[in-house]
């Protein structure tokens, strides 16, 4: 090392060094996106014929998750990011266009858009994100992803509340093991969802 490195400047460069650690660090380029990926439900006709509805869908998240960055929860209560991860979009309209296509994808709506307000006699479906992240024990190690979404879904005049929750264990320390439990509970609750608006609203069956 060149020995006009001296104490104050060495130090200097361990602090940099240590600031650019992260969960689950690699030496792979500084971002790598990761794409969720809808769910795809069987359908079943109407009971009765009728006008299926238009459903307009809107996503929205919780302070400190309207990130593109992917994320863990550690036991201090502070968020971090896991290091060169990303999802493609920040995380509401992560989700707006995946569940938009997967309740595309299970049939009973004439159309499913994303906006903020329906249309006369459409459905409207309000959700927040309030967990999408990793769980960290007091090592570090991921050991759980939360997935939560809660809102309001309005259809044939009447609303109905949402609470929404999956949770699925890590298998690996591994990024790819991290991304594939934030899947599986998204998948998790947009089965749930399906499942509310079949028992909850009257127009088409939902499967």
């Amino acid at each position: 090392m060149n020995r006009y490195l001296t104490g104050p400047v060495m130090l200097t460069m361990l602090l940099l060094a240590a600031g650019c650690s992260g969960i689950l660090t690699s030496d792979q380029p500084a971002k790598q996106y990761y794409l969720l990926q809808p769910l795809e439900a069987s359908t079943a006709a109407p009971a009765s014929a009728g006008i299926l509805p238009d459903l307009v869908v809107e996503i929205t998240a919780i302070p400190g998750l309207d990130t593109d960055q992917i994320l863990a929860l550690g036991v201090d209560a502070r968020l971090r990011q896991y290091s060169n991860a990303r999802w493609p979009d920040h995380l509401p309209e992560v989700l707006s266009s995946t569940l938009q296509r997967s309740l595309e994808s299970a049939g009973g709506f004439t159309s499913v858009r994303r906006a903020a307000r329906a249309a006369d006699e459409g459905w409207l479906l309000q959700l927040e994100a309030r967990e999408f992240f990793g769980i960290l024990d007091a090592t570090g190690k991921t050991l759980t992803v939360r997935v939560a979404l809660a809102g309001t879904i309005d259809c044939d005049g009447r609303r109905q509340p949402l609470n929404l929750r999956d949770a699925n264990p890590v298998a690996s320390e591994r990024l790819a093991a991290v991304v594939a439990a934030h899947q599986a509970g998204l998948d998790g609750v947009t089965r749930q969802l399906l499942q509310r608006i079949e028992q909850n609203c009257g127009t088409g069956e939902v499967r």
